[in-house]
C-alpha cells in the first residue's frame, strides 16, 4: 500500500488502489482544474480520504472544490465528508445513497446485517475494517444529478459524464476528460458483487468496447492499475493483460 499519487497526465493524478481486494480502496483520481481540484469518487472512508488530503499537499493541489461519484457503492463515496466539497453523479447514484443514509451505520450494525445475510460478509467486513469510526460518519449525496449526460466546464478542463449502467451497479458512470485524453471508469464493467453474482457472470465486453475511444489515451477503473488504450483494448476483446486482475 502506497500513499504515493501515480501521475498521468499534467493535470491527472491518481491516488492508487490497494492491491489487497480485502482492503477494497479502489483508485480515486485526482484532476487539477486551474483554482480548483476535482476528484473522481471520494474513498472508502474518512481514514482513506484523509491519506488523499496529506498527499494532495505534496503536489501543492488547490482546494477540492468537486467530487464526481462513478457510482455508489461504499469503497467509492465513504470518504467524501472529509473534503466538504459538492458531490456529482448519476440519479440514480442520489437515490441509493438516500437509503443509505437512512441506515443506522455503526460497527454493532455491520454484525447485524451479517447475520441477516451472510453472502455479503466479506464486503461488510472491509467496510468495517475501512471506517475505524464510524461516530460523526455522514453519506454525502449528490447534489448536482444528471440521467444521461452532463459536461462541467472548469477552467481549462472539460468533464463528460455518461451513464453506462451495467451489471455492477446501475447507476454506473464514465468521466471522459477529452483535454487530458484520459477516461474514469469505475467498476462499470465489472461483474455483479460477489453475493450476487452467478457462475456465468463475467466482464462485459461489450460496454468496454463501447468506451473504446481514439481520443483517449488511459482508462482508469476502481482496482486496475490504469491501462494504455492499445491495453484496454486487448481487455475488450477477451484477452487478459497480465497487468490486469481479475474482479
Amino acid at each position: 500500500m502506497t500513499d504515493t499519487l501515480v501521475q498521468i497526465t499534467d493535470n491527472v493524478w491518481i491516488f492508487p488502489r490497494d492491491e489487497d481486494p480485502a482492503r477494497a480502496q479502489p483508485n480515486v483520481g485526482i484532476v487539477v482544474a486551474g483554482h480548483k481540484t476535482v476528484l473522481i469518487d471520494g474513498g472508502n472512508s474518512p481514514r482513506h480520504a484523509r491519506r488523499i488530503m496529506i498527499a494532495l499537499d505534496d503536489i501543492e493541489a488547490p482546494a477540492v472544490s468537486h467530487i464526481i461519484y462513478t457510482h455508489s457503492h461504499w469503497d467509492h463515496v465513504f470518504g467524501a465528508m472529509v473534503f466538504g466539497a459538492t458531490a456529482l453523479g448519476h440519479e440514480l447514484c442520489r437515490k441509493q445513497l438516500g437509503e443509505m443514509v437512512a441506515k443506522p451505520w455503526s460497527h454493532s450494525y455491520i454484525q447485524e446485517e451479517i447475520q441477516r445475510s451472510p453472502a455479503r460478509e466479506a464486503g461488510l467486513r472491509a467496510m468495517s475494517r475501512a471506517m475505524e469510526d464510524w461516530r460523526n460518519f455522514r453519506i454525502v449525496q449528490p447534489e448536482v444529478v444528471f440521467s444521461r449526460h452532463l459536461t462541467l466546464h472548469m477552467d481549462s478542463m472539460t468533464f463528460e459524464l455518461d451513464h453506462v449502467g451495467g451489471l455492477h451497479s446501475p447507476d454506473s458512470i464514465a468521466v471522459r476528460i477529452p483535454e487530458a485524453r484520459v477516461m474514469f471508469i469505475g467498476d462499470s464493467y465489472y461483474p455483479p458483487a460477489s453475493y450476487l453474482r452467478h457462475a456465468e457472470d463475467t466482464y462485459n465486453f461489450a460496454l468496454m468496447r463501447s468506451l473504446l475511444s481514439e481520443d483517449i489515451d488511459h482508462y482508469i477503473d476502481g482496482h486496475n492499475p490504469p491501462m494504455t488504450r492499445d491495453t484496454f483494448s486487448r481487455f475488450a476483446s477477451g484477452t487478459l493483460p497480465d497487468e490486469i486482475e481479475l474482479h
